[in-house]
């Protein structure tokens, strides 16, 4: 064969290897890049959403792309998901998807319902059969949690399996669904002290996770109303002063917090509060100089 022969062959070659390491970087198909569109077919077929979370510089988000999303195994698997791909960096849709789930390491996958009730959290890199584990866990979790919901008038008299579902409504960023289930077991008669108590605790959390502050300190106060010790109780002052905070009224955030070193000194979360306070009074220092 002659030199110029040799040399076809050899640039032939090299675009075949070329070609071939594009392929596995194929993915399962077809993904999506608008969260309304794929909310509009998950609602449509009664589905659930795959989230690739991602950015640019993660180079485990390509080993995903490279290894795990073209795998028979991760096609079969996601077959009846609605497929869903999302820059976290793009100041849109997977921006906004990552602050709302607190998305802070890559790659995360979300798992969601068309209303934005969180399935599943994946986090990492996994080989496909792994990873395909991981998803189908998170899906049967997520039906025993609706079998739960579907039976929930069944446990109207079994308040610590309410205090649980509401719990959950929560872990799973469904606030608007935990909040009313919370604010039940604060008011009805019949309600142990217990969960009582813990109801209030994470009726704050939940309305601080919707920014709704006013509403997080009028639950605090209520429940001082009826209680002034215990770990619920402690929690909620100091969630009291985070509200504070994030109104931007340093000064009864400070307030709150030195009366908690006041009222509770003995209180395991006075390191808490020693951790946030000193920066708090240099703030309000700054301001009166």
């Amino acid at each position: 064969m002659t030199d110029g022969g040799r040399k076809s062959l050899k640039r032939i070659a090299m675009a075949v290897a070329f070609v071939v390491c594009l392929v596995p970087q194929a993915y399962a198909g077809p993904w999506l890049k608008s969260l309304a569109t794929a909310q509009k077919q998950a609602k449509a077929s009664n589905s659930l959403i795959f989230v690739d979370m991602f950015a640019d510089w993660c180079g485990w988000c390509h080993r995903m792309e490279q290894e795990v999303f073209p795998s028979q195994a991760f096609q079969n698997a996601t077959d009846d998901l609605v497929l869903l791909r999302l820059n976290t960096e793009d100041g849109a849709d997977g921006s906004k998807l990552a602050q709302r789930f607190q998305v802070t390491s890559l790659p995360t996958f979300l798992l969601i319902t068309p209303d934005m009730t969180v399935a599943g959290i994946i986090r990492g890199y996994a080989p496909p059969n792994d990873f395909v584990k991981s998803v189908k866990d998170s899906e049967s979790r997520y039906k025993d949690f609706a079998q739960r919901v579907k039976q929930e008038p069944s446990i109207a008299k079994d308040y610590q399996k309410r205090l649980d579902l509401a719990r959950e409504f929560t872990q799973r960023f469904a606030v608007a669904e935990s909040e009313p289930r919370l604010k039940a077991l604060t008011v009805e008669k019949g309600v142990p002290p217990a969960i009582r108590d813990q109801a209030f605790y994470e009726l704050a959390v939940s309305q601080i996770m919707q920014k709704k502050y006013d509403a997080a300190i009028k639950t605090v106060n209520a429940f001082s109303k009826v209680q002034s010790k215990g770990e619920a109780y402690e929690r909620s002052r100091l969630l009291l002063g985070q509200a504070y905070m994030e109104q931007g009224n340093i000064q009864s955030a400070a307030n709150e917090l030195r009366k908690f070193k006041q009222t509770f000194p003995n209180s395991s979360l006075v390191s808490n509060v020693d951790m946030i306070l000193p920066d708090l009074e240099r703030r309000l220092s700054g301001k009166a100089q």
